[in-house]
C-alpha cells in the first residue's frame, strides 16, 4: 500500500555553514563554549527515516479540531512544521491529540492535531523547529530536567537548541498545548533484525495496512523505521515474543470505540516472556497498550499519542513481573494504570517513563481491583519511579483506587516530577488532587459486594514545578475497610516543602485511615 520510504545514515562530519551560524549566535551571548559545542557535533551520528510518501499533507482544513466523523482522522504528513537535525529535514507526521478536558457521552470529541517526528542519533546534535505560519513570544522544552533553554529567532520563525541524551523531547510554544511538537529523539539501533531472518516476521519502510498481526511462540515482529502500519499486534497464549523496530503501528483508518468495538493496537493475552521496543504507537481506537493476565515482560523505549475515549495508554491487567522503562505516554483516559480483571497482579514496574494527561489519571492503581470475583484478590509490589509528568489536566496524579474487595499493597511512587499541575480541568470537578488514595464502592466500577484494603505506601519525592497548587485526599470505606502505613515524604509543591497535612491541602479521613505519615 502505497510508496516505500528509506532510511538515511549520515555521519556529520564538518557542517561548517550551518554549525558556525548557530556558535556566532551564541559568542554574542556569551552562553557557550563554542569550540566545546563545535567538536561534538561535528562528530555525532544520525540515523533518519523517510516516512511513506503514500500520507496526504496536512492542509488547513484537516488542521480542525472536530469530531472524527467531521474531518479526515487519517495520519498525515505534517507541512506546517518544519523540524531539521544537523541541517537535515526530517520527516513531520500530524496525527491526532485532543485537548478536551471533559467526557462526551457520544464518543465524538473535537480532536486536534499535532506534529510528531523521530530519528536516531550518537553524540551531541543541533534541532531546529522552525513554524512559518506561528508567531513566536515564547518556546518551552521538555523534560525541563535538561535544562534546554533554546535560541529564538522570531523574524524566522525558528527554535534551535541541541540535545546530547536520546529521549523524547516536547517543543510548546507561547505557553500554549496547541501544535506542541513532541520529537523522539532515539539511541541508534545496534544489530536489527534483518529481512529473511529465521523467525522473524519483517515489515520494512511504507505504508501498509494490516487489520491484525497473529504472533506465535519463539517470534520478533520487527516494523522499520520509516513504516506506518495501519492495524493491530494480537497475542494470544504465546511466549518468548518480541515486537520491536522504528516504525508506527496506528489506529486512524479504524472507527473510534464508541463503545462497540475495539481495536487495540498491541495487545497481549496469557503471554510469557515478552519483549516491545521502540515502537511509536498513534491514534489507537480505545486502549494502546493492552496485557491480560500475561508475565515477565520488558517494554522499552515505545512511545504512545492516544487521542480518542477510553484511549488509556498502557494498561496492565492481572500481570506478574513487567518492566515499563523509558517511555512516553500521552493519552486520553489514564496514562499507566494497573488493574485486576482476572488473576493478581504483583511485581509491575514503571521506571524513567514521561507522561502526559489529557484525561483522567496519570498514574493509577484501580478502580478495578477484582473484576474477576477472585477470593483473596491481591494487587502488590508495584513501583512508579523516576516519572515525569509534562501536563496533567484533569484527575489526580497519583491514584490508588480500591473499588472491589481486593488488598492493595506495597505501591510506591519515587521521584516524581509534574511539570505543569493543571488537574480539575473540564469536568474533573473535585477530582482535582494531586494525590488521591481511595477505597470506594463506584457504580460504573465496582464488581464486588465488599469493600477491600490499601496498606504500605510509599510516596517519595514528588515535585510540582508550575500550575496550581492542587489539593490531596487520603479516606478508606469504613472502619473495617481502612487506608494504613502511608508514607509521604519529599514532597516539594511549586516551591513550598510539605511537612504536614496542612501545609499540602490534604483532607485525610481520620475514621478510615491509620498511619498516615507527612514528613
Amino acid at each position: 500500500m502505497g510508496d516505500k520510504g528509506k532510511t538515511v545514515i549520515i555521519n556529520t562530519g564538518l557542517i561548517l555553514l550551518f554549525i558556525m551560524t548557530f556558535i556566532m549566535g551564541a559568542i554574542l551571548k556569551n552562553k557557550i563554549d563554542t569550540r566545546a559545542v563545535f567538536a561534538k557535533v561535528k562528530d555525532s551520528k544520525i540515523v533518519l527515516y523517510e516516512g511513506p510518501k503514500s500520507l496526504k499533507d496536512a492542509a488547513k482544513e484537516d488542521l480542525l479540531a472536530t469530531s472524527e466523523k467531521q474531518r479526515d482522522f487519517s495520519l498525515m504528513h505534517c507541512i506546517d512544521t518544519l523540524v531539521s537535525v544537523n541541517g537535515h529535514e526530517l520527516y513531520v507526521y500530524d496525527t491526532n491529540v485532543n485537548h478536551t478536558y471533559q467526557w462526551v457521552s457520544n464518543y465524538l470529541p473535537p480532536i486536534s492535531r499535532t506534529p510528531v517526528t523521530y530519528f536516531d542519533f550518537e553524540g551531541t546534535v543541533f534541532v531546529e523547529v522552525k513554524v512559518p505560519d506561528m508567531r513566536l513570544d515564547s518556546v518551552q522544552i521538555s523534560p525541563k530536567e535538561y535544562g534546554i533553554e533554546p535560541e529564538i529567532d522570531k523574524d524566522n520563525h525558528t527554535v534551535t537548541f541541541l540535545i546530547s541524551n536520546p529521549d523524547s523531547y516536547t517543543v510548546v510554544f507561547n505557553n500554549s498545548v496547541e501544535r506542541a511538537v513532541h520529537i523522539f529523539a532515539n539511541p541508534i539501533e545496534k544489530n536489527p533484525p534483518k529481512d529473511g531472518d529465521e523467525g522473524v516476521i519483517f515489515i520494512g519502510p511504507g505504508e501498509w495496512k494490516i487489520e491484525n498481526i497473529a504472533l506465535e511462540d519463539n517470534q520478533t515482529l520487527y516494523i522499520a523505521g520509516g513504516a506506518v502500519v495501519h492495524g493491530t499486534i494480537q497475542g494470544n497464549y504465546v511466549q518468548n515474543v518480541k515486537v520491536k523496530g522504528r516504525g508506527i503501528v496506528d489506529g486512524s483508518l479504524f472507527a473510534g470505540w464508541q463503545g462497540k468495538e475495539a481495536h487495540i493496537p498491541i495487545n497481549f493475552v496469557g503471554c510469557k516472556n515478552i519483549e516491545v521496543e521502540d515502537l511509536l504507537f498513534l491514534n489507537s481506537n480505545a486502549w494502546t497498550f493492552n496485557s491480560f493476565e500475561s508475565k515477565e515482560a520488558k517494554i522499552s523505549n515505545i512511545k504512545i499519542i492516544s487521542p480518542r475515549p477510553n484511549g488509556d495508554g498502557i494498561t496492565l491487567q492481572s500481570c506478574e513481573n513487567f518492566l515499563v522503562q523509558n517511555s512516553f505516554v500521552r493519552s486520553w483516559d489514564d496514562s499507566l494504570v494497573v488493574k485486576n480483571y482476572g488473576a493478581n497482579t504483583d511485581n509491575i514496574t514503571f521506571k524513567n517513563m514521561q507522561v502526559w494527561t489529557d484525561l483522567a489519571q496519570s498514574m493509577e492503581v484501580g478502580y478495578e481491583t477484582n473484576k474477576g470475583k477472585k477470593e483473596d484478590a491481591r494487587i502488590s509490589r508495584v513501583a512508579f519511579e523516576d516519572v515525569t509528568v509534562l501536563y496533567n489536566f484533569h484527575k489526580p496524579v497519583i491514584s490508588i483506587h480500591n473499588a472491589d474487595d481486593a488488598l492493595v499493597e506495597e505501591i510506591s511512587f519515587k521521584n516524581i516530577t509534574v511539570e505543569n499541575a493543571f488537574m480539575g480541568s473540564g469536568d474533573a470537578g473535585e477530582n482535582n488532587q494531586l494525590i488521591d488514595l481511595g477505597i470506594i464502592n463506584n457504580s460504573n466500577w465496582s464488581t464486588t459486594k465488599e469493600r477491600g484494603q490499601i496498606r504500605n505506601i510509599t510516596i517519595d519525592g514528588v515535585n510540582v514545578l508550575s500550575g496550581d497548587f492542587p489539593p490531596s485526599k487520603i479516606a478508606g470505606f469504613d472502619k473495617l475497610h481502612t487506608i494504613e502505613n502511608v508514607m509521604i515524604k519529599n514532597l516539594n509543591i511549586l516551591g513550598k516543602s510539605i511537612k504536614d497535612a496542612n501545609d499540602g491541602k490534604f483532607v485525610i479521613d481520620g475514621a478510615t485511615t491509620k498511619n498516615i505519615t507527612i514528613e
